[in-house]
């Protein structure tokens, strides 16, 4: 056998580390592109302690560990980045990736979202899952997506009911009040159909126009009701459940397009278990803030005390003049009639 000598080591030597540095490199390479983290940021009007900022920091939670850290969400929270209209723009524009929307928002330019938002339709949380799950849910999704937006996930938003600073027992008691709504004409007229005077302010100034008497009520979850203040200021809450829309979860197209068919599942996935846990949240705070309403002075008017008859005659005119089409008459006398 041949000897070898000092110089055929050294370039055997060298051969074998210039290997071991290439395979080291190119491992480096291989992990930075399966690893590369992205956080995808959505806003919320909401307080950082708000039962739909905990259910999307949640998701992020469920979805990290499901991607082993590739994909989360950093929520920007009380109206950092705006209020939802001006959300709402910026997810069609696709300069922000997702946004927690209430539906009235998209009464404008949904169709399915404007019958949603028709007053007293729902019966029940029960009747109101059946329906999303259904038929109109699907048609749901297929104008959301039509309008530039990608639904995650609905999260359960309880139902809307009236506040002010004087009792709502009858349709009497709106005279002469002005109401703060939603950017949504069905929320408009329903404050001109029951006598009162509709104002659109900003989510994150409603507080500051109840305290200097700009308006005199406005509506919303319980839940809100407590987190935003408002309590402080409208002293008497109608449980009259006029509205039962959940919340959604939405995320840009453009955003959407960034994900792998299988990140898209695991998004999906994630997405799932939050809108259970949000459930079971929302819950338990809707117990806690009503509690809370009552121990700090504010008079609770159950649907009971409520003349709704009264009410909600003169609310679901209100039908007849956003359900003009028949197949969407169709549509609301099935969601009605639901069991």
């Amino acid at each position: 056998m041949a000897s070898i000598g000092f110089r055929d080591c050294v370039a055997v030597y060298s051969k074998r580390s210039m290997l071991h540095a290439f395979s080291v490199i190119a491992g480096l390479l291989f992990c930075g592109s399966v690893f590369a983290a992205t956080t995808f940021v959505s806003a919320d009007v909401q307080k950082p302690d708000h039962p739909v900022v905990k259910a999307v920091e949640h998701m992020s939670q469920v979805l990290a560990k499901s991607t082993n850290g590739e994909l989360s969400v950093q929520v920007k929270s009380n109206g950092e980045l705006g209020s939802e209209s001006e959300v709402l723009d910026k997810l069609r524009k696709g300069t922000l990736d997702m946004a927690r929307l209430s539906m009235g928002v998209l009464g404008d330019s949904v169709p399915a979202a404007k019958l949603m938002s028709l007053p007293y339709l729902f019966r029940s949380r029960e009747h109101l899952w059946s329906v999303l799950r259904g038929d109109f849910g699907e048609r749901l999704e297929r104008e959301m997506q039509a309008s530039g937006l990608v639904l995650v996930m609905y999260l359960d938003s309880g139902t809307r009911n009236f506040y002010a600073n004087k009792p709502i027992r009858t349709r009497n008691d709106f005279k002469g009040l002005k109401f703060r709504v939603q950017p949504s004409a069905v929320y408009k007229d329903l404050i001109t159909e029951l006598g009162g005077t509709p104002a659109v302010i900003a989510y994150d100034k409603v507080g500051e126009a109840l305290k200097s008497g700009e308006v005199d009520g406005a509506e919303n979850n319980i839940v809100s009701f407590v987190s935003a203040e408002h309590y402080k200021y409208a002293h008497y809450l109608s449980l009259d459940e006029h509205s039962m829309v959940p919340d959604a979860l939405f995320m840009s197209k453009k955003a959407w397009a960034k994900l792998t068919p299988q990140q898209r599942e695991q998004l999906k996935m994630a997405s799932l278990e939050s809108e259970d846990f949000m459930a079971k949240l929302w819950q338990e705070k809707e117990r806690d803030a009503l509690t809370f309403a009552k121990k700090n002075g504010v008079t609770v008017i159950s649907k009971s005390q409520l003349a709704m008859a009264g009410i909600e005659s003169f609310a679901i005119k209100l039908y007849s003049r956003y359900v003009q089409d028949p197949k969407d008459l169709d549509t609301v006398l099935q969601i009605v009639s639901a069991k």
